[in-house]
Order: structure tokens, then sequence, then C-alpha cells
């Protein structure tokens, strides 16, 4: 995150960002001025799936995102089922250098409860947010090795 203020400029790391629910690592006076993301030097595809109860301008209930490169390698992470968004190095270690089959993308989905820890609002369940985060992993994961491999959906695609 690209961030300034009154003592001038700074760049913080995406991992360090987020404090808790909304809150962030701004001090008094310091607003964010960008985000800079560096594209990943292989060949990648990603897939970003958020679980939300209607169309339009509505909170997540949960969210995956699912960065695959070339050679079989991946980056997962989690939002809505945790105070902080999470990323998965777990299900990534899991993964790394294993091509996606049925029953790896299931070990995967097995480790979730692992990984989150949801709580119950007026969005969802805890328990439903588990579940649901296990299905759009699944998903998140075969679009984005689909779109590596030049046959996935096209970006913009609802996978829900």
């Amino acid at each position: 995150m690209l961030v300034a203020g009154p003592n001038g400029r700074r760049k913080v790391p995406l991992n360090e960002w987020f404090l808790g629910p909304r809150k962030t690592v701004l001090g008094r006076g310091e607003i964010a001025t960008g985000v800079a993301v560096p594209l990943p030097k292989k060949k990648h595809a990603a897939c970003f799936v958020k679980l939300r109860r209607y169309e339009g301008e509505d909170l997540a209930q949960a969210s995956v995102t699912v960065l695959a490169l070339a050679g079989n390698s991946y980056r997962i992470s989690f939002g809505s089922v945790a105070p902080r968004p999470i990323r998965s190095e777990r299900i990534e270690a899991l993964l790394e250098g294993r091509a996606l089959t049925n029953d790896l993308i299931q070990q995967a989905v097995r480790l979730v409860p692992q990984e989150i820890a949801p709580i119950t609002d007026i969005r969802a369940t805890k328990e439903y947010r588990t579940l649901m985060v296990g299905v759009v992993l699944e998903r998140g994961l075969r679009a984005a090795v689909a779109r590596l491999a030049g046959t996935g959906p096209e970006y913009g695609t609802s996978l829900i």
C-alpha cells in the first residue's frame, strides 16, 4: 500500500496493512494513495470468487483469491472469514508443485477449517461460511488453472 501523510510517503506491505476489522496501519492524517502490485514473472492466471447475499454492493459472506503460476505454484487468500484477510500458506504448501486433481482439491478443501476463523453475524453463520469457503476455493482453483491453460471462464464471469 502506498501511503502519504504529514511525515511524508511510505510503502506498507499488504500483510501488515490490516490490523483487524475496519482497522489499518494508517496513522493520523495519513491516506492511502495507491496500491503497488508487482506482476509475477512466471506465466500466471487468477480468480476471485465472492460469496454474497445478492448482486450489488453487498458485503462478502466469504471470498477467495487464487493465483495460479506456471509450474503448479499457487497463492491463495481468504476474505471475510477472520478479523483480517488470510493468506493460506498451509494450502499453498499442499498444492506446491503438484498438478491439480480432484483428490488434491478435496485435500485442500479439508484444510479450510484449520485456516479460517469465521464468525456468525447478520450475513451468515460461521458454519455456512466454513462450508462455502471450501466450495469457492474449489471453484477458484479450477477457474484459475483453466485460465492458465487458456480454457477457463472469462474474467468477470461469476462462479457463484
